[in-house]
């Protein structure tokens, strides 16, 4: 563990950007597996690994700042940073729980019939479909309210980011993680 404050003290006097990336590789190969414990010990798993990245990329931007001595003390700093990061997301959570009201099926569908009527869906189909939507309704409900709007509304990631006052890539991934997310619950 005190290899852990050495290479914290090396990365605050070192200048050189290779050097800095090398030494962070290894502080990080030591701090990961105890944050990761930390966070999901502390939030639901479907939202652990977003903060334990929100929580590293944090950790990595704050390091320069890092005052502490001892190991001990980097582990409790991270902790402390962890701490603030998961009480982000229940914020988030809990605004997102009002925000996102998981649309009923019925209304699902008449936005899929109105969007897709050469396409009738197979009743098997349609009862997979639902499925998926309700588990994922339950689970996140705001992905029902992005893929209705790209996969039935046939709105671009642009137009949703711009919606949700966030960037394009952004948007990109959050709704390519909640069709694997549908893809998870239904498997």
């Amino acid at each position: 563990m005190d290899d852990l404050i050495k290479l914290v003290r090396t990365y605050r006097l070192t200048a050189g950007l290779p050097d800095r990336e090398r030494l962070a590789d290894d502080i990080f190969s030591q701090i990961e597996p105890k944050m990761r414990l930390f966070v999901n010990g502390k939030i639901r798993p479907q939202f652990a690994d977003d903060v334990l990245q929100e929580v590293l990329k944090a950790i990595v931007i704050s390091l320069p700042t890092f005052s502490g001595l001892t190991s001990d003390g980097f582990v409790g700093w991270c902790r402390g940073i962890a701490r603030h990061k998961i009480h982000n997301q229940y914020e988030a959570n809990a605004k997102a729980s009002e925000r996102f009201q998981a649309l009923p099926p019925e209304e699902i569908w008449e936005h899929m019939n109105a969007s897709a009527q050469d396409m009738p869906f197979a009743t098997g189909e349609r009862l997979d479909l639902d499925y998926a939507m309700k588990l994922l309704a339950e689970s996140k409900p705001e992905c029902v309210e992005y893929l209705v709007k790209h996969f039935v509304d046939d709105l671009d990631y642009d137009e949703i980011a711009e919606e949700e006052n966030i960037k394009e890539n952004a948007m990109r991934m959050r709704i390519e993680r909640c069709v694997e997310t549908a893809r998870e619950l239904v498997a």
